[in-house]
């Protein structure tokens, strides 16, 4: 979607509810959903916040398109981590997982546990994506975009497997303290 240096416009909100709707009713004969991410306002000013993309969903009217959350982009943009997913419910389509620092989980301020009883609490089946970025592994032009400058890992296995862990201790966590209450 890109950076803009002024909020969307009504006329540029309308395109893109226009513009969706025509890509959802190609998709839908191709039997493919389209995630629509919630990402912070220094990346777009289309949508921000998971109440944005839920009145956008309201717009589009089409039963392929779902709210796509980002734990790095709610750390910025919502209060916090269960109502966004709470609001969301059965319309929550797509996760992803990054730490505040785009590093290693657990290694920043997200509030996890919030986040992953928030997914219990709606019976969450969809996927969930570990995303996380360093400057020696991207590429210099998305580095630059995405403002990523630091290498926070340079062991992609690592880091991998420490997500896998992380998520699958966080998610069981989350789902045996839903079934004793």
């Amino acid at each position: 979607m890109g950076k803009y240096n002024a909020p969307v416009t009504k006329k540029g909100r309308q395109n893109a509810v226009d513009s969706l709707k025509r890509i959802a009713d190609f998709a839908l004969k191709k039997d493919v959903t389209l995630g629509l991410e919630v990402v912070n306002r220094y990346e777009s000013n289309l949508l921000n916040t998971a109440s944005q993309a839920l009145a956008m969903l309201d717009e589009v009217n089409a039963p392929n398109v779902v709210v796509h959350l980002d734990t790095y982009h709610m750390n910025i943009e919502e209060s916090d981590f269960m109502q966004p997913i709470l609001e969301c419910g059965s319309r929550l389509g797509y996760v992803h997982i990054g730490e505040s620092n785009r590093g290693y989980l657990g290694s920043g301020t997200i509030d996890f546990s919030q986040f992953f009883h928030a997914l219990a609490m709606i019976d969450y089946k969809g996927v969930v994506t570990f995303e996380s970025f360093s400057s020696t592994v991207v590429n210099e032009q998305l580095s630059n975009a995405l403002a990523i400058w630091r290498n926070l890992w340079d062991d992609g296995m690592d880091l991998a497997k420490h997500a896998h862990e992380f998520m699958a201790g966080g998610i069981n966590a989350a789902a045996k303290a839903r079934e004793h209450h």
